[in-house]
């Protein structure tokens, strides 16, 4: 599992290590232009939370390894992140996708 830091928080946002990897790219890419987004993110606790990606609002991104980035399914979140509505991790698209891509990535290997 690893870890979405916000802002000057000390309280982490737990994100499985596949999708953080792919939100980690979006998110640079966004940034890197310029460009600013909401995240809708799950908590441990069951409640959701909209944050405000900035440049201006730190974060830090901490998980075990490298998970591989699929294609398919960082298109599907930086075209939401591109949407009025934002980046909405708490669909359980995203989910059904790093899980679709996971089966894959096992039978090609």
């Amino acid at each position: 599992m690893g870890h979405l830091t916000y802002g000057n928080t000390n309280a982490p946002i737990d994100v499985d290590d596949a999708l953080l990897v792919h939100l980690r790219a979006v998110t640079v890419t966004k940034l890197r232009r310029n460009e600013s987004f909401a995240l809708t993110v799950p908590t441990f606790d069951g409640t959701v939370q909209t944050l405000w990606i900035h440049a201006s609002i730190p974060l830090r991104f901490s998980f075990d390894g490298d998970p591989q980035l699929h294609r398919p399914l960082l298109a599907k979140m930086m075209e939401a992140a591109n949407s009025a509505n934002g980046l909405d991790l708490s669909r359980p698209e995203y989910v059904s996708s790093l899980e679709q891509a996971r089966e894959l990535q096992t039978v090609s290997a």
